[in-house]
C-alpha cells in the first residue's frame, strides 16, 4: 500500500469468479448490443466493414434500410479478403447481394450458401443514405468461448469457496 498500511491477501478462488463475472457479462454485452449503422453512399462503391467466419462456414443475413426521401437499388459485394490493408476497388471472385430494389424502403436476405472459413470484405453500392446490418451465424460459435471461460470460472471460484468453509 502507498501510505506503508498492509492489505489482506486476496484468495484465488475469489479473484476467478470476478474475472469470470467480468467474462460471462462482456460477452453478453458485446454479442446483445449490435446497433444497425448509417453510411452515406455516393454513387459508387464503399468497403464498410470486413468479417471473418472463423475456423468454421459461415452464413450471412443483411438488413438494410433507406432513410433517404428517394430510395435508390442498394446492392451488398462478399469479396474474398487479400490480407491487405486497404481495398483496391477489385471484386473478383465476389458475390453480389441486391438487398433493396427502386423505391424499396427495408429488405432482409441472408446468403444461399455459406462462407467457407476466412476473412471477407463487404463493399455496399448505391447512392443515399442507409442502415446496416450484418449478422454471422457461424456452424462454430467461436465468440462465446470467453463465456464458457468465464462459467467455468465462477463455478470453480465458488465451489472452492465452499470448500474453504467446510474445512
Amino acid at each position: 500500500m502507498a501510505g506503508g498500511g498492509d492489505a489482506p491477501s486476496v484468495a484465488v478462488w475469489d479473484m476467478a469468479v470476478l474475472a469470470g463475472a467480468a467474462l460471462v457479462i462482456s460477452t453478453i454485452v458485446i454479442v446483445a448490443w449490435t446497433q444497425p449503422v448509417t453510411y452515406e453512399l455516393g454513387g459508387g462503391q464503399q468497403e464498410v466493414l470486413s468479417i471473418h467466419t472463423g475456423l468454421s462456414e459461415a452464413s450471412l443475413s443483411f438488413d438494410a434500410a433507406c432513410i433517404d426521401v428517394l430510395c435508390e437499388p442498394l446492392s451488398a459485394w462478399i469479396v474474398p479478403h487479400d490480407g491487405e490493408e486497404s481495398w483496391d476497388g477489385s471484386l473478383d471472385g465476389a458475390q453480389e447481394i441486391n438487398l433493396l430494389n427502386v423505391n424499396e424502403t427495408e429488405s432482409s436476405s441472408s446468403l444461399n450458401d455459406p462462407l467457407s472459413s476466412g476473412e471477407y470484405r463487404i463493399i455496399l453500392e448505391g447512392e443515399g443514405e442507409y442502415t446496416f446490418e450484418v449478422t454471422i451465424n457461424r456452424t462454430i460459435p467461436h465468440e462465446y468461448v470467453p463465456a464458457i471461460i468465464g462459467a467455468l470460472l465462477v463455478v470453480w471460484g465458488i465451489w472452492r469457496k465452499q470448500q474453504e468453509q467446510i474445512d
